[in-house]
């Protein structure tokens, strides 16, 4: 639920489309967060919690308090009282609209506020983010065989339905977190976190390996980022999960793009705005890529020397990026050169 919500914060973020956000948006926000007031239990020193849950790992299910679960839900609890009250102050016909449709009680809003700020927040130890309570306590199991196609094996003794004792993941759970609110999270947490839970993957999903290329690019540990590149990048030429015959990985292509393009790239959303810090391994020449923010297309080109944008859209529109955590003034039509570093 709360993955669709982020899906359409996002979207109206990046389009400004907020008639989707007024017309469809906010009564899927509002219904889902009554999904969360309901499933949130009293936790014993006061507040709120998530139990027996099954977070994005998947290989540990009826847990309490996954980072990634509690975090994300109240993300979307809290949201949903910004959108709330912004329609209420500027747009009252759809608070009203809302309220005939579904019932809405504007009680309801302070009951998405109290969750929100009540829920248990994640853990940490030594700067690492604990996926769920408890987690730290299973056995650490080491990875320490891969296959012909430089994947992880499971380790002796261990398949997919065995590992619920141990800190084995299946993919990536608070390193995705760390994906998807990249601002929340301090540099030294991301990379302690990633260090830690890169060993520990087994990536028996191909949705894995672009999260963890872009992570470890965002992180400085780019010595496997190529090699989680491929990974994804050839998830159906190699057969490389053993599963192609099942159907193409199309979710894996959607990663790969987000490799190049988030990882390589290094497209973030940071405060409302474009962010680019692009890396590029040693032998390669260079990427291109296209987006469109706000309605108006962006021009990217990469090499080791420069980064060239341009701005598309009406004559005269600018838009202001950030590159390299310089801020820089594009203006439509106008293409705009800086030193890679």
């Amino acid at each position: 639920s709360a993955d669709v919500a982020y899906g359409i914060v996002r979207y109206v973020e990046a389009t400004g489309d907020t008639a989707f956000l007024h017309d469809v948006g906010a009564e899927i926000l509002f219904e889902t967060s009554r999904f969360w007031v309901d499933r949130v239990e009293a936790a014993p020193g006061g507040g709120y919690e998530l139990k027996q849950v099954m977070g994005p790992d998947e290989f540990h299910s009826h847990i309490d308090n996954n980072a990634f679960t509690n975090r994300l839900a109240q993300w979307h609890l809290t949201q949903a009282v910004t959108l709330y009250d912004e329609l209420r102050d500027g747009h009252p016909e759809a608070i009203a609209a809302l309220e005939s449709s579904i019932g809405l009680d504007p009680k309801e809003r302070d009951r998405w506020q109290e969750v929100a700020g009540g829920l248990v927040a994640a853990r940490y130890r030594d700067g690492v983010i604990e996926q769920f309570t408890g987690y730290f306590e299973r056995d650490d199991v080491p990875i320490a065989e891969w296959d012909a196609n430089n994947m992880p094996r499971y380790p002796a003794g261990y398949h997919h339905f065995n590992l619920e004792d141990t800190q084995l993941l299946k993919q990536p759970d608070g390193v995705m977190l760390m994906y998807l609110l990249p601002d929340e999270f301090s540099a030294e947490v991301k990379k302690a976190s990633f260090e830690y839970y890169e060993a520990r993957t087994l990536h028996k999903s191909s949705l894995s390996p672009s999260i963890h290329a872009i992570i470890g690019i965002e992180v400085g540990d780019r010595t496997r980022a190529v090699q989680y590149f491929e990974r994804s990048a050839f998830v159906d030429l190699t057969d490389n999960q053993g599963n192609t015959a099942e159907g193409m990985h199309i979710a894996s292509a959607g990663g790969t793009w987000q490799i190049l393009v988030n990882g390589f790239g290094g497209l973030r959303i940071l405060g409302g705005r474009v962010t680019l810090t692009p890396w590029l391994p040693d032998d390669w020449e260079g990427i291109r890529f296209r987006l469109r923010w706000r309605g108006r297309p962006i021009r990217v080109a990469v090499d080791h020397e420069r980064i060239e944008l341009l701005l598309g859209g009406p004559a005269g529109g600018t838009e202001e990026v950030v590159v390299n955590g310089k801020p820089l003034r594009l203006t439509s039509g106008t293409p705009v050169e800086v030193a890679s570093s």
